[in-house]
C-alpha cells in the first residue's frame, strides 16, 4: 500500500509560492506569445504564368495568376545584379553589387544581370507556383510588388537555382519557406550555395578577383559609412505631417530623420504592425526610434501583409 508523508504547513507554503511563480511565469509567457505578431500565412498559387516585360530582371518580374490578373512578384532571400541603370539609383546598386562579386568591369556585370533575366524566363516557361502572403515589396520604379518564393514546374526554387548558377547572391529579405525551414536556416543554405559557386567560378563568380575582392568590399563600406556622414550633416526639413510607415517612399523615410541605409531596410522589412517594431531593425535603437517617431504614423490597413485572397 503507498504510504504519503504529511506535508507540514511551511511545506505547503512553499508549494504553493512554487505553484503560484509558475503560474505568474506561464501567463507573463502567454502575454508574450499573444503580443508577438503573427506572421501571414503563405498562400500556395499553382497554374502560373511568366509574362515578359521591357523592366523584369532575374528576381522580379510579371506574373500572370490563374484568373488572369497580372502581379509583380520579387523573390525573397536573393538579389540579382541591377539591369535598370537609367538613374543613379540604378547605377549606385550596380555598383555596389560588382563590387560585392569582385568585378571591376560594371559592364560585364550587367551583362549577368541580362542573364538572370533570361534565366529566370526559360525556367518559368512552363506554369509554376508561387507561394506569397502578398507582402509589399517597394522597388523604384512604382509597380506594386510582393514578396514570393517561386517553384518551377520540375519542383525547383528560383531564387536558389540563380544563386547555385552565380546569377545571384544570398541577400534581401526573407522569412520562413513554404516546406517550413527557418529563415536563417535556409539563408545559411543559400550562403553555402554561393559560397560553391564562388569556388566553381560559376556565372559572375568566373569573372571575380580574389585579390580585389576585399578591397572593393571595403571600398563599398566606406562610401556608405561617408554617405551616412552627409546624412548626419545635412540638414533636411521634416515632412509637415507624419508619413506611413508601410508605404513612404525612400525620400520620404529619409526625412523623418533616417539614414538612407536605415530607410532601405524598413522598406525591405514592410510591413510593420506598429511603431516599436522598428526597434528591431539593425542600426534602429530607442534613441532612433524617439527621433523619428514625431514624423510617422500606421494607417489602418496598411500593414496587411494580404491583400486579396488566392484565386
Amino acid at each position: 500500500m503507498l504510504r504519503v508523508s504529511p506535508v507540514s504547513p511551511v511545506e505547503t507554503h512553499r508549494l504553493q509560492d512554487l505553484r503560484g511563480g509558475r503560474w505568474v511565469l506561464a501567463c507573463f509567457l502567454l502575454l508574450g506569445l499573444s503580443s508577438a505578431p503573427a506572421q501571414e500565412a503563405l498562400q500556395e498559387i499553382p497554374g502560373c504564368s511568366y509574362v515578359t516585360a521591357p523592366w523584369a530582371d532575374g528576381d522580379s518580374f510579371l506574373v500572370k495568376l490563374p484568373d488572369g490578373e497580372e502581379r509583380v512578384f520579387r523573390l525573397y532571400f536573393v538579389d540579382c545584379i541591377e539591369t535598370d541603370v537609367a538613374d543613379v539609383t540604378g547605377k549606385r546598386r550596380l555598383r555596389e553589387q560588382a563590387r560585392y562579386f569582385g568585378v571591376e568591369d560594371f559592364s560585364m556585370a550587367r551583362g549577368f544581370g541580362v542573364d538572370a533575366t533570361r534565366f529566370a524566363a526559360e525556367t518559368l516557361a512552363k506554369p509554376f507556383t508561387i507561394h506569397t502572403a502578398f507582402s509589399k515589396a517597394p522597388g523604384r520604379g512604382g509597380k506594386p510588388r510582393h514578396y514570393a518564393f517561386i517553384t518551377s514546374a520540375a519542383g525547383h526554387d528560383l531564387g536558389e537555382l540563380l544563386v547555385e548558377r552565380g546569377l545571384a547572391r544570398a541577400f534581401g529579405f526573407g522569412r520562413a519557406t513554404p516546406d517550413g525551414t527557418h529563415r536563417d536556416d535556409w539563408q545559411a543554405q543559400l550562403e553555402d550555395a554561393e559560397l560553391v559557386a564562388a569556388l566553381r567560378g560559376r556565372g559572375v563568380w568566373q569573372h571575380c578577383d580574389p585579390e580585389k575582392i576585399v578591397m572593393m568590399r571595403r571600398e563599398q563600406r566606406e562610401e556608405l559609412r561617408a554617405l551616412e556622414a552627409i546624412d548626419d550633416a545635412l540638414v533636411v526639413a521634416p515632412p509637415e505631417e507624419p508619413v506611413d510607415l508601410n508605404t513612404a517612399s525612400l525620400e520620404e523615410l529619409v526625412r523623418t530623420g533616417l539614414r538612407e541605409s536605415l530607410a532601405d531596410e524598413v522598406i525591405k522589412r514592410r510591413p510593420f504592425r506598429s511603431l516599436e517594431q522598428l526597434d528591431d531593425v539593425p542600426g534602429i535603437g530607442p534613441v532612433t526610434l524617439a527621433k523619428v517617431r514625431p514624423y510617422l504614423k500606421i494607417v489602418p490597413g496598411s500593414n496587411a501583409s494580404k491583400e486579396k485572397p488566392a484565386p
